[in-house]
């Protein structure tokens, strides 16, 4: 039966990544804004499971996400890097009891998951002269932060309750 619960529970991330990324609510957006879904979804499963696992989780969400994405930068090496952070905290701290702990490491991952977007467009296109694209970059980072540290504590909370009752 646990087994079964369990590969329902990974059906339902595979099938629920998508459909937040393309229709995600208006009531959970600011102007425009929606919150961080792979962080979200990643950030249970990182803290259940080993670095081997939720490493091979992060690269498969990363390329998924960037499917969706025309830029040329990357989801892949912000999420890689946040599944090895979580997963080591998640072997060591054994209990994550409070609600708001999930919603901080949200608004951690999503700050380095823009943060890396951010450097990696710098990069590309060589666009560090341009101050305008710094004030527009660094409204939607902390526009991202605000609604995914807002959103993740009830998401990323429920999926790790239900990720404690299959194991």
């Amino acid at each position: 039966m646990a087994r079964n619960s369990k590969r329902l529970l990974i059906f339902f991330n595979i099938i629920w990544l998508p459909f937040l990324l393309i229709s995600s609510p208006a009531w959970l957006k600011i102007n425009g804004i929606p919150p961080c879904w792979p962080v979200i979804l990643l950030l249970p499963f990182s803290l259940k499971n080993t670095p081997l696992k939720s490493s091979i989780a992060a690269i498969l969400f990363g390329m998924f996400v960037d499917s969706f994405t025309v830029s040329d930068a990357s989801y892949i090496p912000s999420l890689f890097l946040l599944s090895l952070v979580w997963s080591k905290y998640g072997l060591h701290n054994k209990k994550i009891e409070l609600f708001f702990n999930i919603g901080l490491m949200a608004i951690f991952g999503t700050a380095v998951v823009g943060f890396s977007i951010w450097v990696q467009k710098i990069i590309l296109y060589n666009v560090l002269r341009n101050n305008w694209f710094h004030s527009w970059s660094f409204y939607v980072l902390i526009s991202e932060v605000i609604i995914t540290g807002l959103v993740a504590p009830l998401f990323s909370s429920w999926l790790l309750l239900t990720y404690k009752k299959t194991k």
